[in-house]
């Protein structure tokens, strides 16, 4: 904006300036070559008299063609110049750059042409014999009142041109320092007007555009200072105003982002007065800068909230909605919509206020069905247990000693599961109670699998399972020794269940670049886990294949304790899987910094 607004105003003095002086510079050069070509042609017509003096006797009789030549040259060494001697009637009789015999008659030739009528004549042309552009100048011979020849002495066009170029060279640097020195005056005199202009302009633009804070420097010219303070004193006012509304409207915005809730604000149309991201992400709209003064129709595709709003005139609403053809099957909003109210209680406009159940509702299942699994779990086993002990108490018969040994290891084993699902209940809740607060210490990772791997190895004989152990040496990490153990424990002994007898297990782990913690893995080669269960592997009491999962003899909470022991640490635990070709489990364990924040 300032270069414009310079060039503007700098511009045209600049080409006036240039305008002027070039004219004069273009007169002076035409002067100068006038009167350089004249100089030029008297010395060159004194030369050609010179020559014919010496090649013409006092009769008119002129001397042998050789001769002739041989001065010529002689002049053409000492003067640089090109010296033809011409017949009346145009016949070449000698020439210094080419053989004379060789060219055709030279009587039209404008210069020759001249000098026989006037006596004198000149010429700046190209030369068909010597191929470039020459300045001719032609003097007639006369003898006796007789043209007995002319003589025509010719110099390179470009050779005059330098000639004049450095006689004037002084003029010419005189001239270019007018043009500097004018320029520069120019210059100044429009940075004192224009710069102070620019910056007044630029400033008025940035209050325009919302800096409020910018203000005006005052400049040395009075009227301009004049303007420039006015211009400030309007700015300050209208920044005092502003500043208010923009606080005001700053806290409202940031309370509506920062709340949880949807929040949408109609007006008495049903247009969209404000709508806070919690809002968008609750009805699954994309996010736009121009839903300002659209109807919630146009946004909002579900039957319920829109009766909902229609049928919350005079009146507070409160409703749980849910519309699978829109949302999951397990997602609830709740919604409350009321009539917002403006000075003098008229209504202005409708609130709508949206909040997510679904985590509750979630909640609430994941409780049941907590509840109904641990029944369901301790059911058989206590109802096997009761069976067998009424057995060995009413069945007065059963009295074969290997009958009742049988019955008791049967009581013994049910026992032991319900042990197994208590004490793994128990370290859950201990888990959970504490929420990391255990010692931790730096460990190397390698001893913590070996001593997993250990406790899990004569289960894999049995089933002819191989673990292979991959760990870098120095690897540790901070940790629970016994808790990791038991994590690492459970993932080895739940991949030799499920990874198929005969097969292999893959104990991998590795340190994350840029301090980000420590991954374990560990990956089995089995059947693998269809994808809809992946998401609820690491839920309490949840099977796959509930039959086979309690003739394998899992309390169904192994991998719930490996994500509670993951989580105590800080870490978190995954599971990838696809069928026909084995799963793997990895947890993630934070570095001490990430583990204590």
């Amino acid at each position: 904006m300032r270069r414009n607004l310079f060039l503007q105003f700098f511009g045209p003095q600049v080409l006036i300036l240039l305008l002027s002086l070039g004219s004069v510079a273009l007169y002076a050069w035409y002067t100068g070559w006038v009167v350089r070509r004249d100089e030029r042609l008297t010395v060159m017509y004194a030369q050609a008299e010179l020559v014919a003096q010496a090649v013409f006797d006092e009769n008119g009789t002129p001397k042998a063609a050789g001769e002739i030549e041989r001065f010529c040259r002689l002049m053409r060494d000492e003067e640089g110049l090109r010296f033809t001697v011409i017949e009346p009637d145009g016949r070449v009789i000698a020439e210094t750059d080419a053989v004379a015999a060789h060219l055709p008659s030279h009587a039209d030739r404008p210069e020759i042409l001249a000098a026989l009528h006037t006596g004198r004549g000149y010429s700046d042309r190209y030369s068909s014999t010597l191929r470039t552009h020459l300045f001719y100048a032609a003097r007639a011979i006369i003898r006796h009142g007789r043209t007995v020849g002319v003589v025509r002495v010719a110099i390179p066009s470009n050779q005059l041109f330098h000639e004049l170029l450095r006689a004037n060279s002084g003029a010419f640097l005189l001239i270019l320092l007018a043009c500097a020195v004018a320029a520069a005056l120019s210059y100044l005199l429009a940075l004192r007007v224009v710069s102070p202009v620019a910056e007044m302009r630029a400033s008025v633009a940035s209050i325009g555009a919302g800096c409020l804070d910018t203000r005006l420097s005052v400049p040395s010219l009075p009227p301009l200072a004049e303007l420039a303070r006015a211009i400030n004193q309007t700015a300050e006012r209208l920044q005092a105003e502003i500043r208010a509304l923009a606080e005001e409207r700053a806290l409202r915005e940031h309370v509506l982002a920062s709340m949880a809730e949807g929040v949408i604000a109609l007006d008495t149309r049903g247009r969209v007065v404000a709508m806070n991201t919690a809002a968008f992400r609750l009805l699954h709209i994309e996010s736009r800068p121009t839903v300002a003064q659209m109807p919630l129709h146009e946004l909002v595709r579900r039957a319920d909230l829109l009766a909902l709003v229609d049928a919350a005139v005079d009146r507070e609403i409160e409703r749980e909605l849910s519309d699978p053809g829109a949302f999951s099957p397990e997602t609830t909003i709740w919604a409350r919509v009321s009539a917002l109210r403006g000075a003098g209680d008229a209504r202005i406009g409708t609130l709508v206020v949206l909040a997510d159940l679904s985590h509750v509702r979630h909640l609430e299942r994941v409780r049941q069905e907590f509840v109904a699994n641990v029944s369901h779990e301790l059911r058989t086993p206590i109802t096997s247990i009761i069976g067998f002990t009424e057995t060995l108490l009413h069945e007065k018969g059963t009295q074969d000693p290997e009958t009742v040994r049988r019955f008791l290891a049967i009581i013994r084993r049910q026992a032991g599961h319900v042990q197994s699902i208590v004490t793994d209940l128990l370290l859950l809740s201990r888990l959970e109670d504490q929420q990391g607060v255990f010692a931790r210490e730096w460990l190397p990772l390698a001893g913590i699998v070996g001593n997993a791997v250990e406790v899990c190895q004569a289960r894999a004989q049995v089933r002819q399972v191989e673990v292979n152990v991959a760990i870098p040496a120095g690897l540790r990490v901070y940790a629970h020794a016994g808790l990791l153990e038991q994590a690492l424990g459970n993932l080895v002994e739940n991949a030799i269940q499920y990874g198929g007898a005969g097969g292999r297990i893959e104990i991998a782990a590795e340190a994350i670049s840029n301090n980000g913690g420590v991954r374990i893995c560990v990956q089995d080669f089995g059947h693998g886990i269809a994808p809809e269960h992946l998401d609820r592997l690491f839920e309490r009491f949840y099977r796959i294949d509930k039959g086979r999962s309690r003739e394998l003899g899992g309390t169904g909470l192994g991998l719930a304790i490996v994500r509670h022991i993951a989580l105590a640490h800080g870490g978190t635990v995954a599971a990838a899987s696809e069928p026909g070709k084995g799963s793997v489990f990895s947890i993630w364990l934070p570095t001490e910094t990430e583990a204590a924040g």
